[in-house]
C-alpha cells in the first residue's frame, strides 16, 4: 500500500477543510479573480512552511520582479528578507521575454531545488506561460509537458491562476486557461457580496483535491497582517 504523507499548509483553518493538509509532492492550482489575494495566500504557504515547518521554499515570479513581489507583501508581518538571507526562501523571476527560457530550464531549476533543499514551490502566475502558446491545442500539450517537468522536482507546488467570471452564482468557476485540469488540486478564492452589510467577504473553497476527502463547502476568510485565516465553525 502506498504511503500518503501530508504537509501542513501554514494557513490557519485550511488543513481542516483539506482533510489534513496538502499531499506531499502534489501540484495545486490556486485560482480566483484579481485582488482576491492569491499571491499572498501562496506566499504564506511558502513562508510558514520555511519558518515553522523547516521546509525551504522557492517563489518563481513570472512577469513580476522579485522587488515587486516583496513590495506587495510588505503589509504583512512576514520577514521575507530575513528568510531569504537565511536561505529558507529562494526567489527566481522571469520577465515576459524570458518565458521560453523558463520553459526550457526545468533541469536548472531542479538543480536549485536540490542544492537549496527546497520542499515547496510557488509559480506566480500561469498567465504569461499560457500566452506563450499560439493556440489551445499547443497550450494543452505545453501544459502537459510543463506539469510533467514540475513532478520531477518532487516538491509541493502551488500554481497561481486567474479565474473567468462564473455565469451564475451556482456555477463552478474556471481558471482562464484551464490549468486546473492538469493539476492534482484546485483551490478557489472568491468574493461573496452581502447585501445587508453592503460589503464583500472573501471565501475559499477546495474544488478538487485528488486522493483526499476534503470538505465540499465555501468558507469565509479573514485577512490581516498575519495573513489568511479560514473561518471554520466548530
Amino acid at each position: 500500500m502506498i504511503e500518503r504523507k501530508f504537509i501542513k499548509s501554514g494557513i490557519p483553518g485550511l488543513d481542516e477543510i483539506l482533510g489534513g493538509g496538502f499531499l506531499k509532492s502534489s501540484i495545486i492550482t490556486v485560482g480566483g479573480p484579481t485582488g482576491a489575494g492569491k499571491s499572498s495566500f501562496a506566499m504564506q504557504f511558502l513562508y510558514e512552511g520555511a519558518m515553522k515547518f523547516g521546509e525551504p521554499g522557492l517563489y518563481i515570479a513570472i512577469e513580476s520582479s522579485k522587488d515587486a513581489v516583496l513590495f506587495n507583501m510588505s503589509g504583512y508581518k512576514w520577514d521575507i528578507e530575513k528568510a531569504e538571507k537565511e536561505q529558507k526562501l529562494v526567489f527566481l523571476d522571469y520577465p515576459v521575454y524570458e518565458i521560453d527560457q523558463f520553459l526550457h530550464q526545468h533541469g536548472a531549476i531542479h538543480e536549485i531545488i536540490n542544492s537549496s533543499g527546497v520542499k515547496r514551490v510557488v509559480i506566480d502566475s500561469i498567465m504569461p506561460i499560457a500566452l506563450f502558446f499560439p493556440n489551445d491545442e499547443e497550450r494543452k500539450r505545453g501544459f502537459l509537458k510543463f506539469i510533467e517537468s514540475i513532478r520531477k522536482w518532487g516538491t509541493t507546488t502551488l500554481i497561481v491562476s486567474e479565474d473567468t467570471t462564473p455565469s451564475s452564482l451556482d456555477a463552478i468557476p474556471n481558471t482562464t486557461y484551464g490549468v486546473e485540469s492538469f493539476t492534482d488540486g484546485w483551490i478557489n478564492i472568491s468574493y461573496k457580496y452581502d447585501q445587508k452589510k453592503n460589503e464583500k467577504t472573501r471565501m475559499i473553497e477546495v474544488l478538487k483535491m485528488k486522493g483526499v476527502q476534503h470538505l465540499m463547502k465555501a468558507y469565509p476568510v479573514a485577512v490581516s497582517a498575519d495573513g489568511f485565516k479560514v473561518l471554520v465553525k466548530k
